[in-house]
């Protein structure tokens, strides 16, 4: 129950490392298992479930807790169906101490309830969990450095790929092999025999098999990644270990992947595929028929009517995972720095847009803030390109990623964001500055605007006059030197107003 829904969590901690913390007091009254915990939240809402996502520490002083046996069944339920990984209790004012029924229900249901005395303020417990989100964060962006150098050296070896696999099970802290078309390289630790995985590598290998997949052999949960394109030529790479992989655990076994594919590549006559798909670029003027497989080959795409995306990203000057080594899944990407950070993009296979959502949240715990564009063919990649760099500047403004889809508006295509403040400068001229003034005209002609030049209603919206919003729209346009019973001069204007940046 608790322990499915934190799984899917980024980046969660036990409880119990919550719970131990001495500087919180904290009991535990009902333990089933050691859920990962996202995030603590205090709710004292009689129905707080439809508010969470699932992974939380559910913090409550019972202010409205239901006061019959069906109703506190029903209560821990929903909490329970929500994926509530845990609840602590706070005791007094309201009780003095853990309801009895909550007690019994929280153990017939299986959901981990912990007392949190008087004296731990709730504040005190969400922010732990913070910090200890945290500090796994960068243990985990530690250990991935690590891998990613063990990796790097790893390439250098007389035997390189039987060194990439024991890196690869050192770092899992499991076993690792590569199933090749006619041999099988294993670690010492892995299994004798993987014959019962054999369907399933027939599966990955077939020419529109899945990329990936796990199964359980034995006690450990086997995760399996095929090796390049065509599959059927380069292999499948698997890793076991009794424990599920998280996402630097994923991040470690794509980055082997991709090595063990260049690997298998550098052993081949043929000129490497980034040389071809290079040299194809510069003497042909672009990507045509000729060259669009290579691209595919390298995004490991479907080379039939492939269709890609352009990712542009910024990571803030500082902490960060270098580009090269993000979870991105395709060579092609360069990255620039400036003062205000670093900057990469990259062309990746469309594989849809909730796939493409999830690819830009895993980028957020590496310091990166990403956008998308839509998906379009090779010959599309310039306009692509635009679309994620407008897209871009709007993901920083709100700290957001965002994926370009059916409802993104096409206005911010028009121009780079550069350009965007640029245009913005000129049209609101002086209303453009930081000045109090420059603010309240700003305000005062957004909301004149949107109720269509109505006096009435944009002072009700402002809290003012309605003679002070005359006085004010008349100086904007002595200011600004327009006549807003102009339509254009009106569109110029609010197309200004909403895409300026703060």
């Amino acid at each position: 129950m608790a322990d499915t829904a934190s799984r899917d969590q980024a980046y969660s901690v036990p409880l119990s490392t919550v719970v131990g913390r001495r500087d919180l007091d904290l009991a535990t009254v009902v333990a089933a298992g050691d859920p990962g915990v996202g995030w603590a939240v205090v709710s004292e809402l009689e129905d707080p479930a439809v508010y969470l996502r699932g992974g939380e520490l559910l913090l409550t002083a019972g202010v409205n807790l239901p006061g019959t046996a069906a109703a506190l069944r029903a209560y821990v339920a929903s909490l329970v169906g929500a994926g509530v990984s845990a609840v602590g209790f706070g005791v007094t004012p309201v009780h003095d101490t853990v309801p009895v029924g909550l007690i019994e229900q929280c153990h017939l249901q299986g959901l981990p309830l912990v007392e949190v005395p008087r004296p731990t303020p709730f504040t005190a417990v969400s922010q732990a969990v913070g910090e200890e989100l945290e500090e796994r964060r960068l243990r985990d962006l530690r250990r991935l450095g690590e891998a990613h150098q063990a990796l790097a050296r790893a390439v250098s070896d007389p035997d390189p790929v039987a060194r990439v696999l024991r890196v690869l099970a050192d770092s899992l802290a499991g076993w690792a092999a590569l199933a090749g078309p006619d041999t099988l390289q294993r670690t010492p630790s892995a299994p004798a025999d993987l014959s019962g995985l054999s369907a399933l590598l027939g599966k990955l290998t077939s020419a529109r098999g899945p990329r990936s997949a796990k199964a359980r052999s034995g006690d450990d949960e086997v995760f399996l990644h095929t090796v390049g394109t065509p599959p059927e030529d380069h292999g499948v790479v698997l890793v076991g270990r009794p424990e599920p992989l998280g996402i630097t655990d994923r991040a470690v076994l794509r980055t082997a992947t991709a090595l063990l594919d260049l690997l298998a590549r550098t052993s081949h006559e043929a000129p490497p595929v980034p040389g071809r798909l290079l040299t194809g670029l510069l003497l042909d003027g672009g990507i045509g028929h000729a060259t669009e497989p290579l691209l595919a080959e390298l995004t490991h795409a479907d080379p039939g009517g492939a269709a890609y995306r352009v990712l542009r990203a910024h990571a803030r000057a500082g902490r960060h995972t270098a580009p090269v080594a993000l979870p991105l899944g395709t060579p092609v990407l360069d990255h620039t720095a400036d003062a205000g950070g670093e900057h990469l993009r990259a062309v990746l296979a469309d594989r849809g847009e909730d796939a493409h959502r999830d690819q830009l949240q895993e980028l957020r715990p590496h310091g990166w803030t990403g956008a998308l564009s839509a998906p379009m063919p090779p010959s599309g990649l310039a306009e692509a390109d635009r679309q994620a760099a407008a897209l871009l500047a709007r993901a920083r403004a709100t700290g957001a990623p965002m994926v370009w889809g059916s409802g993104t508006d096409p206005f911010d295509t028009l121009l780079d964001p550069e350009g965007v403040d640029d245009l913005v400068r000129r049209v609101l001229g002086p209303l453009a500055q930081e000045t109090d003034t420059a603010r309240t005209l700003r305000r005062t002609l957004r909301a004149w605007l949107t109720r269509h030049g109505n006096w009435d209603r944009a002072a009700a919206d402002l809290g003012t006059h309605r003679n002070s919003v005359r006085y004010r729209i008349g100086r904007i346009e002595r200011d600004l030197d327009v006549d807003l019973a102009d339509a254009e001069q009106r569109m110029r204007l609010w197309f200004a107003l909403s895409r300026r940046r703060p």
